[in-house]
Order: C-alpha cells, then structure tokens, then sequence
C-alpha cells in the first residue's frame, strides 16, 4: 500500500510535538532568566517594590493609583513569601508566563497553529519579553493586559460558549489597563474598530442593551479610584496619558527611540538591551507590516494599526515607554510568519510533500533567530558590565550576612537618606534589624552600607567587608561589633 505524508508519525504528532516544545522552551527560558540572570534588583524594582509595600488603606496618595493592581499583585506576593529579591520579581514572573499562554491562543484564533507556535516561540524568546518576566516592575502588567484584552475580545466575537463570561473579562482588562501609562490608546483602538469595521460593528448592535449598560457601569466603577486620582492630581492622569510634565527633547528622544529598536551597532547604556528584536526578527516584522498595510480590511489590521499609529507619539515624547510596542511588534511577526507559509503553500497547493518540507526552512530560521536572542540575553546580563552597573545584589548580601548572626540580639543598619526608603520597606518584614541614617547607638552588630561608610567614624576596624564581584563599587558593606 501506497503511503502518504500524513503516515508519518511526526506529521501526525506535529501539533504535540509543537506544544510540547513551546511549552518547554517558554518555562526553561523564563526560569533561568528569573533566578540567575542577572538575578539582581535595578533601582526601578527597588522603588516599584517600596511602592507596593506602602499601600495602605488608611493612606493613599493619587500617585499610588498608577500601576496599581501590579503592586497590589506585588504586595501579596511580599506578604505571603516575605521581601526578598524572589517576592519583588515573582509577580513579573508569574504575569510574563501567562502573557506566553494568551499570546499563543490570540495568534491561534487570529492565524493558523503552526503560526502560533512559531510566533510564540520567537515573542517568548525575544530579548525584551524576557527582561520583562524578570522584571519586578509594573512594565509587563501592560503587555498582560493588552494581550488578554485582544483574547478576550477576540472571544466575544467568535465564542458563543461562555460568551457571558468573555464579555466580563474584557469589562475587568479593560478597566485594569486603564491603571497602566498608555493603556488607554489600545481600549481607543479597539473603540475605534467597534465603529468602523463593519463585522465588528454588526456583532457589537446584537449585543443586548442591558447586558452592555450593566458592563460599562461596572467598567466606571472600577476605574472610580483612578478618576478620582486624577481629579485631585492632575499629574496622574498626565501619566496615564503618557503626557510628560517635564520638557520634551524632540531630537533626542526621535534617537533613543531608533536606537531602542534598530541600534544594531549601538551600545546599551541602561538596563535595557538594544535592539529589542534581532535582525531575523525585524525581516519578519517588516513583511508583517508590509502584508497590515496591504491587508486593512481585517479587524486585526485596523486594532494593529490604530493602536501603533496612537502610541507613536507618546512613546516619542517619553522614550521610556517603548516597551508598550512590543504586543504590536510581536502580533507583526505572526503576520509575517503566516504570509510566509501561506505563499508556499500557494506555491504547492496540492503537493503535501512540498507543503511539510517548505516548513524546515522556516523552522531553521525560527530556531536561529530564538536560540541567538536567548543567548544575547544571557550573555548579556551576564557579563556586559554596561548594563550590570544598572543592577545591584544588595539585597541578597544583606539577607546572607544577617543569616551569619543568628544568636546576635541586636542589628543596625545605617544607611544613607536615599537607600532608606527600601531598607526600611526590607526591615518591615525582617525583624532581625533595624534601620537608622546614624550612628548614635554603638551597641550591638551594626552594617553599614557603601553610601553612608565614609561618612560615618568609626574607633575600630570592620569586622568584615562585604563585597560584590559583580558591581564597579565592589565594597558593599561595612561590618562592625
């Protein structure tokens, strides 16, 4: 008997096969980032996890309102596991993994499988999704909510089982991105389809009236606190509009933005990695956005190109935000993935030979571009001393140093003005010390910090320097009995 390609045991496995990787790739990638590299804390995380811990229902400042459900998400995990380097950056952790699993099932809806692996693989593996995971700041909370936000609405459109409750998630996304900078451009975008696409718009006039009123009185009612934020400090809602308060830098902030995304040859002077993505992966971008603008009649086309079109400007104005284009860049791989397979298959519609052996190549590229963007990262954040002087590993000094005292009765951490805010947010959940900016009490085991030592006179030598391998400014801590 004759065989055929679908015999074939890996053709018939492809989809396990295909899950099974994704599903591997995503967790070992994501869990070596978070726990060893760099595995330390920048001082956005510091002030993001000082943040989270002064929230208090007693006392809450309008500022407080921005971001605020990734802090809350960031004060329980603090709360239940204690603060340590781990609790700051699990709750990114937790949110980069469930922003892999929405993405894969968006594409899925939006494509084909075979793309959603593919895209996946390459979104979960770029540079800048990976940093985000590990990083203990609001920044991916974001990209969270964007991605489940389209799932959701995606779902309403097509999903007639558990309709209800897809068309109450997208109420809670919408109303929790409206807490992030930026994040109202993509609830504008997606209003603005419901008017203009025609099938969207007609299955939005079958939704039923009271059904739709109830939604959006609950909508208003959880964005009540940020609204009332904003009343009170007009500065908040300049933030969640991504409207800067301080002088705009026109040139300089056109450069930082192409350096962010095509610095090929460029050299990362911060915590971030430039580019984003790798060359292969800007080839398949720029197809994707070739296929968006030749392809506008879809509802994916006018939600993609409304909400880049309405970030542009903001991100140019703050830099900084530049991360909020990468659901945008990564939905435009997908696209370019999946033109790129459905030419080839145009090319053999009815050879199925040539259709599974035009996947090896493609395969190739995507295992390249995701193996040299994992890699770039490692090393990266590993041993790129420019980016590394962003990061300090303090924290897990001082945990280990206070670990050495077990039978001492009293601790004392000195500390400059500035390193207060945090120590005292670590002290609140460590009983074993306390924190001063002096020196007034000699008793006890007393550590001083690097930034307060020179400061502070000492009668005796260090008991023991506590240094960092890693850090340009080696000395950490100064410990005296």
């Amino acid at each position: 008997m004759r065989e055929h390609v679908t015999d074939y045991f890996f053709y018939r496995w492809r989809y396990i096969v295909g899950y099974s990787l994704l599903i591997a790739t995503i967790a070992t990638v994501l869990l070596v980032a978070f726990f060893f590299v760099p595995g330390e804390l920048r001082q956005g995380e510091m002030d993001a996890a000082v943040k989270s811990v002064s929230l208090s229902y007693q006392y809450m400042t309008p500022a407080m309102v921005v971001d605020l459900p990734y802090h809350v998400l960031q004060r329980m995990t603090i709360d239940l596991l204690g603060f340590s380097t781990l609790t700051i950056k699990l709750p990114s952790l937790i949110l980069g993994m469930l922003t892999a699993v929405g993405f894969f099932f968006l594409v899925k809806l939006w494509f084909r499988s075979n793309v959603a692996i593919f895209a996946t693989l390459l979104a979960a593996t770029s540079t800048q999704f990976i940093f985000m995971s590990q990083d203990g700041t609001p920044t991916i909370m974001y990209t969270f909510l964007a991605v489940w936000l389209l799932l959701a609405g995606t779902m309403v459109t097509r999903q007639k089982i558990f309709g209800t409750l897809w068309k109450v998630l997208v109420c809670v996304f919408t109303a929790t991105l409206l807490y992030s900078p930026l994040g109202v451009y993509l609830v504008i975008a997606i209003l603005t389809t419901m008017i203009f696409h025609p099938h969207i718009r007609y299955v939005v006039r079958r939704l039923q009236p009271t059904k739709v009123g109830i939604a959006i009185v609950l909508g208003l009612a959880a964005i009540t606190p940020l609204l009332y934020a904003s009343a009170i400090d007009s500065n908040v809602g300049l933030i969640i509009l991504g409207i800067p308060t301080t002088d705009i830098l026109l040139k300089q902030n056109i450069m930082t933005v192409i350096q962010d995304i095509f610095g090929f040859s460029v050299e990362s002077s911060s915590y971030y990695l430039r580019p984003f993505y790798s060359l292969g992966a800007f080839l398949l971008i720029a197809v994707g956005t070739y296929k968006l603008l030749t392809q506008n009649y879809t509802a994916r086309s006018y939600i993609i190109f409304a909400w880049g079109l309405l970030l542009l400007p903001f991100i140019v104005m703050i830099p900084s935000h530049v991360h909020a284009l990468y659901v945008i860049f990564s939905l435009l791989i997908a696209l370019g993935i999946a033109t790129l397979i459905a030419d080839w298959y145009k090319l053999f519609p009815r050879n199925p030979y040539a259709r599974v052996v035009g996947l090896l190549p493609l395969t190739i590229v995507v295992v390249g571009i995701m193996v040299s963007g994992v890699m770039r990262y490692m090393n990266n954040y590993q041993y790129n001393g420019t980016v590394l002087r962003n990061y300090s590993k303090d924290l897990v000094l001082l945990k280990n140093e206070l670990r050495s005292h077990a039978n001492a009765t009293k601790i004392k951490l000195i500390v400059a003005e500035g390193e207060r805010p945090f120590y005292a947010a670590a002290a609140k959940y460590d009983t074993r010390f306390t924190v001063t900016t002096n020196d007034l009490n000699k008793d006890g085991t007393v550590i001083i910090t690097r930034a307060v030592h020179p400061s502070v006179t000492r009668t005796t030598d260090p008991y023991r320097i506590i240094t960092n391998s890693r850090a340009e400014d080696a000395d950490r801590f100064y410990v005296y009995k």
